[in-house]
């Protein structure tokens, strides 16, 4: 007797397409540019109804996490979660919530861009960072939530 395996396939990459199609349906605004510095997007985001407008520019390389860089207005030099590069700390990488080959970026990146720049927004008011993170260096890795405090 045959055993019955089902088998399921194998989830495809994400191309490059698709990533362009998500984004021009979900965020008409922003521009598509592949030129001789790289292939990335350039769009405005308004992270809440009184928030200033953000242009932001998310930088795409082939099975490698995006980078958001804020091109305006200037974020504050010493402002928390942002690499040495200047592009915008989104997510934890070891908590996996990104994946290069099968996330698509208007599901993921750019809704966590709007939402770090809530934070940020946040953060300059009060001081203190009221979204997730993630310790950074050698502590202990343990996912801080300070939404809880609001419940």
């Amino acid at each position: 007797m045959k055993k019955n395996k089902e088998k399921f396939p194998k989830p495809k990459n994400v191309t490059l397409d698709l990533q362009i199609y998500k984004i021009k349906q979900s965020f008409p605004g922003f521009k598509f540019y592949r030129d001789e510095s790289g292939t990335y997007w350039v769009g405005q985001l308004m992270p809440t109804s009184n928030s200033c407008i953000y242009t932001v520019r998310i930088v795409y390389k082939y099975k490698k996490p995006p980078q958001v860089f804020v091109i305006q207005p200037e974020l504050l030099k010493l402002s928390p979660h942002i690499y040495a590069d200047g592009s915008l700390c989104l997510y934890y990488p070891f908590d996996k919530d990104y994946n290069n080959n099968l996330s698509i970026i208007s599901e993921t990146i750019i809704p966590w861009t709007a939402e770090w720049l809530f934070f940020y927004e946040k953060w300059l008011d009060s001081g203190i960072w009221w979204g997730p993170e993630a310790p950074h260096g050698e502590q202990k890795i343990e996912r801080v939530d300070r939404m809880e405090e609001f419940s």
